[in-house]
């Protein structure tokens, strides 16, 4: 921990404290010790074997480093480090006060359970605190698919999709923002730094790239039986397609929504399988796209966006479906009647 308090219940940063005074733990009032030298940065730990729950976890150089630089970053005059929240027995790293409101800032540089992070952010919840996750940059090497990012994915209008990191080697926050996935189901989009400017992320991927892998993909997955490729060959069967009849269309459907963790592509065809089933010149409604996506989900792992509120992944799914039928138009499938409405003009 960065901060303790002295035996006057004064709250006094590690890097402030003097060798011979005593200090105690915020939260359990245990005796802590100050440990601080050339190479390790000044904080405070508990003697082997505490029981205090808040400090228990172990902190590495980098967090504790991390963990000043953004404080710094914030100003420290509105930051504080470590609060205790008695109410709800945690301790975020940072306490950000701002005019009207507080926000609790937790800097994550080691693995965390789904589970154990939505239990953290109720319980900021029920403290009134919004919170910002911002990850070690050990992560930013992890980051390539939803899967990986799927749990600390968060919206807002501003910055699209978007993830939070910070480096400690060149003190700046990294905003990967305006988020997407490409047709085979990898992250991109822009990146922001407090050093520099903006430049894209993932170079894109050529169709006949994307056309040689996907077919790859779908070869070895029906000669080796794997379950998830029969049950898509299945189900294209039931609507008398095959996934080897995928048409170029499909290959086409980039910057999806980050809504599951399989390509987007294999979405999209799914999506056509339907679309193929209806009469040429049908009316296809809103509706129906709804109605499609909902039966096409059992087939697909859905991301889990625990960062964010049921609306935005609502908003989500109607961005995608409304991107899907732009696909179709573009490609002169359908023709567009009115705001929620089209008329089927090509089978693809």
């Amino acid at each position: 921990m960065l901060v303790a308090h002295t035996e006057q219940e004064m709250q006094i940063k590690a890097a402030d404290a003097k060798r011979e005074a005593i200090y105690f733990c915020p939260s359990c009032r245990e005796q802590v010790i100050l440990k601080r030298g050339r190479r390790t940065i000044a904080h405070f730990a508990h003697h082997a074997h505490s029981l205090c729950r808040p400090f228990s976890e172990s902190e590495t150089q980098a967090h504790l480093t991390g963990k000043w630089q953004i404080a710094t970053y914030f100003g420290t005059g509105e930051v504080e480090l470590e609060p205790y929240l008695k109410q709800i027995a945690q301790r975020p790293d940072l306490l950000l006060r701002r005019k009207h409101h507080s926000l609790a800032i937790e800097y994550q540089c080691s693995p965390i359970s789904a589970i154990k992070l939505q239990d953290r952010n109720l319980g900021y919840q029920k403290a009134g605190l919004d919170v910002v996750w911002i990850l070690g940059e050990q992560y930013l090497a992890k980051m390539k698919r939803v899967r990986q990012a799927e749990k600390w994915l968060r919206y807002s209008k501003k910055l699209g999709w978007y993830l939070l990191f910070w480096q400690t080697d060149q003190q700046q926050l990294v905003v990967w923002h305006h988020l997407t996935l490409s047709a085979m189901g990898e992250l991109q989009g822009y990146v922001k730094t407090s050093h520099n400017g903006y430049f894209a992320q993932l170079k894109p991927v050529s169709v006949k790239v994307i056309k040689q892998q996907i077919q790859t993909q779908v070869q070895a997955g029906l000669h080796y039986k794997t379950p998830k490729w029969l049950r898509l060959q299945q189900f294209c069967y039931e609507h008398g397609s095959l996934l080897q009849d995928m048409p170029l269309v499909c290959y086409h459907f980039n910057g999806a929504e980050p809504l599951n963790c399989e390509a987007p592509v294999l979405w999209c065809f799914l999506m056509v399988v339907l679309l193929r089933s209806q009469r040429l010149g049908s009316l296809v409604r809103q509706l129906d796209f709804e109605k499609w996506a909902a039966k096409i989900s059992i087939y697909f792992e859905g991301a889990q966006l625990i960062q964010c509120s049921t609306q935005q992944v609502i908003d989500s799914w109607g961005r995608q479906l409304e991107q899907f039928a732009l696909l179709m138009q573009q490609h002169g499938i359908l023709k567009r009647l009115d705001q929620k409405a089209w008329q089927l003009v090509a089978i693809p």
